[in-house]
């Protein structure tokens, strides 16, 4: 490790803002470079830095250069020691970049200089999930050889990423690397509102306005359904409105299920996502869901294993489902792409700083604030404003 940064107080407020995103393309690297940069999370709080030599691509494998990588919530989790299970990782697992060197045995048509975004999510192709086509419930997504102490991951947060063919996803129009980014969380929603699709004038309420519940937002703008959004924080219940959605609840000043009965003239919610890891608001979602009703569980609950209490009479009298969304398929991913290409989904109100690879301390700061959605590092350059 060549050097190492503690969690530290608030930055300066030029530094903790970070730098409005704009676009623009950043410099190459000097083709006799040899070694690159790249941040490790090596416990809650810690993040250190190394240099390591740029790896050639072997055998179906893609060596790109990263130009942006979004913060998950997942390495937020894992920065704050929620996750303590990963270190030391390498993370950045919503990233887009360019196409550097292509290894034999790679079919899709790639060539050096492509913008490319990557789905990290592993899928084997032989497991009975993979062909059932639940490849994004792979029985061997996890199967990774982890050598102890050795740092491991997908590897956004970094000046390169060496990834399987299968991952990359090439851009056909030219677009924002920070949009371009964002293929993998919107290939989540896409999954969920695909499991969960409400009809034309149904109502749709999301539960919670942080990155993921606006971006469920996003896609359902042009569904056909009404679609509310509940959140205790103003700020971003004004956003929601912002971005279009029908009108808002504050489960702080008014109770949740009588607000969903009172905006639907008694019918409750068609189509309910979680997008909040709280297992009270699963609860009052199920209780105030529709007749044959649909409650998404999109966000993971934490601690694991954290019970929930509902009366199973709800499911008996109205039939209402409940379930879950995990991740993407790969048909997902494709679509994803292809919408951030085609412009069909506005993600521009959901960019909110971009902060150089050394200052990823302070951009997990930034990350965890009520007013920032998502937050990015740019390990090669900053993009020009």
């Amino acid at each position: 490790m060549t050097g190492s940064i503690p969690a530290a107080e608030p930055a300066s407020h030029g530094s903790e803002e970070g730098d409005p995103i704009g676009e623009g393309n950043s410099h190459r690297l000097e083709e006799r470079q040899s070694t690159y940069r790249r941040s490790v999370i090596v416990g809650p709080q810690q993040v250190e830095f190394e240099d390591v030599a740029i790896p050639e691509p072997g055998p179906r494998q893609v060596l790109v250069r990263v130009a942006a990588a979004a913060l998950c919530t997942w390495e937020q989790r894992v920065f704050a020691g929620i996750d303590n299970w990963s270190y030391p990782l390498v993370g950045g697992h919503e990233f887009s970049g360019e196409v550097m060197a292509i290894g034999p045995g790679v079919v899709q048509q790639l060539t050096p200089g492509d913008q490319v975004a990557v789905a990290g999510l592993r899928r084997c192709g032989e497991c009975w999930a993979c062909r059932r086509g639940y490849d994004n419930i792979c029985d061997n997504q996890h199967a990774v050889t982890r050598q102890p102490g050795r740092p491991w991951g997908p590897s956004g947060f970094g000046q390169y990423a060496l990834v399987d063919g299968y991952q990359v996803y090439r851009y056909q129009r030219a677009v924002s690397p920070f949009e371009a980014a964002l293929a993998e969380p919107l290939a989540c929603v896409l999954h969920d509102v695909k499991r969960f699709t409400p009809r034309r004038g149904d109502t749709a309420v999301i539960v919670g306005a942080g990155m993921m519940g606006l971006l469920h937002l996003a896609v359902l703008r042009s569904s056909g359904a009404v679609v509310i959004v509940s959140e205790p924080d103003p700020v971003r219940r004004a956003k929601a409105l912002e971005m279009g959605a029908d009108a808002t609840i504050d489960p702080t000043s008014e109770d949740y299920v009588p607000a969903v009965q009172r905006l639907t003239d008694g019918r409750g919610a068609s189509v309910t996502y979680v997008a909040i890891g709280v297992p009270s608001a699963i609860e009052a979602a199920v209780q105030a869901a529709a007749k044959r009703g649909m409650v998404s569980v999109y966000a993971s609950v934490h601690p694991r294993g954290t019970p929930i209490q509902v009366d199973p009479n709800i499911f008996h009298h109205k039939e209402v489902m409940l379930s879950g969304s995990l991740a993407q398929d790969h048909e997902d991913f494709l679509d994803a792409v292809w919408s951030i290409a085609h412009q069909t989904v506005d993600l521009k109100p959901l960019l909110s700083a971009a902060f150089p690879l050394e200052d990823l301390v302070q951009a997990f700061a930034a990350a965890t604030r009520p007013d920032t959605y998502r937050v990015f590092i740019t390990p090669n350059a900053m993009i020009p404003l």
